[in-house]
């Protein structure tokens, strides 16, 4: 990630810096030229107004106009033709290639200049083979055009001029391309950095280490979100193997015994199956009883398993609606038992809490209660509004618990009474749903005579309040 960083800032800097360069570069190019053909216009016309004399009368012969010309070639790299009004030529910087005496007319430039015309231009000599700059203006004295002057030059004259002219906008160029570059590298090191402890976490993660965390303070916005995010993902997981953990302890050892327990029945039933038929049938039925115990036992692993990989979103319910309703359906079965169950409370409860988990607390408190109640009795579902919360209580007659077992009895598998039948899940379910839904669990002795209460306290909807 991070070469792709510098090579993407490097490569921005150096298109907009060659961009620009280019525009320069042309820009800096054409005022130079500009600037050269127009000192070689004005010399052109200084050398005119001094050759005036020479090229006006016929025969004049000046050696010190020929020094002069020559003079002013040999210092600016430049080759001089004066030609009078025909077009002859006078004096020259250069007698081989620019001979005195030559009919020039056949030269564009001169020819416009011996019409008056000021010319300037580039053009491909066939004599020097090579590009040519040139300037001709022509000798005028009033009305009278005496002859013309050509100065002309090399292009290389001006590339030379331009690269000196451009060459500190080179080095500024330079000492950019450079100053991005540092930039991109300890940008893309503080950009990355955090991506480098993200991957160092994932490979911890990986590796089965969950105890690490992700600072969710350092860094941009987009870094401390990832964090927060990854920091989620990591107490889940490792949540979610510790369950899974637990899940497969309190299974092996639960289950050991009843597995163990039901092999033994059907072995001695089989062994009876000839001669005793009835104590093989005795056998069968203590294994039916064996498996109903299993089947119990793997129903609240699931149960359990099943809210830990679920929802924990707290969607609003009514706590008493749903408590008279479940009252309703387990009347039939504790008239059964000789148990008179009620439901005290308001019509009305709004709370918060998991999507379901309020109905299986409900049927595994009046199970329970149901369960340890003896004939004759009473089992009440209570529902209270308090301040910011809303209580569900089961309250029974049993025989009740000392302080201590209270504190145990929401522990997985843990059972007051061995004797007596039931998985141990049952309150350990109830406490697993209301701490999912952010709510408490408590089990308390009855003042009143024997009997425990088990309370469950909901979060309070505040959109009804």
């Amino acid at each position: 990630m991070r070469r792709l960083f510098l090579s993407s800032i490097v490569g921005v800097s150096a298109t907009l810096l060659a961009a620009q360069g280019a525009t320069v570069l042309n820009y800096v190019a054409g005022s130079e030229q500009e600037r050269i053909l127009t000192a070689y216009e004005r010399d052109a016309f200084v050398l005119g107004s001094r050759v005036e004399r020479l090229v006006a009368t016929t025969g004049l012969v000046d050696p010190t106009l020929v020094a002069l010309v020559n003079r002013y070639a040999e210092q600016g790299n430049t080759q001089v033709i004066v030609v009078d009004r025909d077009g002859i030529g006078v004096l020259s910087s250069d007698p081989v290639e620019l001979a005195v005496g030559t009919n020039y007319t056949n030269r564009p430039e001169i020819a416009q200049a011996l019409l008056g015309n000021v010319t300037s231009g580039e053009r491909w000599s066939e004599t020097l083979q090579s590009n040519l700059v040139y300037v001709a203006v022509p000798i005028i004295n009033g009305s009278s055009i005496y002859g013309a002057v050509r100065l002309s030059f090399p292009h290389g004259e001006i590339d030379q001029s331009v690269a000196e002219k451009t060459m500190f906008l080179w080095w500024v160029a330079g000492a950019a391309l450079a100053l991005s570059i540092l930039l991109a590298f300890v940008v893309s090191g503080v950009v990355s950095r955090p991506i480098r402890r993200v991957e160092a976490q994932a490979n911890a993660l990986a590796n089965g280490d969950f105890s690490g965390t992700l600072s969710a303070t350092e860094g941009p916005r987009e870094i401390r979100t990832l964090a927060v995010a990854f920091n989620t993902m990591a107490a889940k997981l490792d949540s979610l193997i510790r369950q899974q953990r637990a899940f497969a302890s309190d299974a092996s050892h639960q289950l050991r015994t009843p597995l163990t327990a039901l092999l033994l029945r059907i072995e001695s039933a089989r062994e009876a199956l000839e001669a005793n038929p009835t104590q093989a049938a005795d056998r069968l039925r203590d294994a039916e009883i064996e498996v109903e115990r299993l089947t119990t036992i793997v129903e609240g692993l699931l149960a359990i398993a099943r809210s830990d990989s679920g929802s924990t979103e707290v969607t609003p319910i009514d706590v008493a609606e749903i408590a008279r309703g479940r009252v309703e359906n387990w009347r039939a079965l504790a008239e059964e038992h000789g148990i008179t169950i009620a439901y005290e409370g308001p019509t009305s409860a709004p709370a918060l809490a998991l999507s379901g988990a309020v109905e299986q607390i409900v049927d595994n408190l009046v199970d329970n209660a149901i369960g340890h109640s003896p004939p004759g009795t009473a089992v009440l579902v209570r529902v209270r509004g308090l301040a910011r919360v809303v209580e569900l209580t089961v309250i029974d007659a049993g025989p009740g618990m000392t302080l201590e077992q209270c504190e145990r009895a929401f522990d997985r598998f843990w059972r007051a009474d061995s004797t007596t039948d039931g998985s141990g899940l049952g309150l350990a379910i109830v406490k697993h749903l209301a701490e999912l839904g952010r709510g408490t669990v408590a089990l308390t002795p009855v003042t009143s005579g024997s009997g425990l209460a088990a309370s469950v306290r909901f979060l309070g909807d505040p959109s009804n309040n």
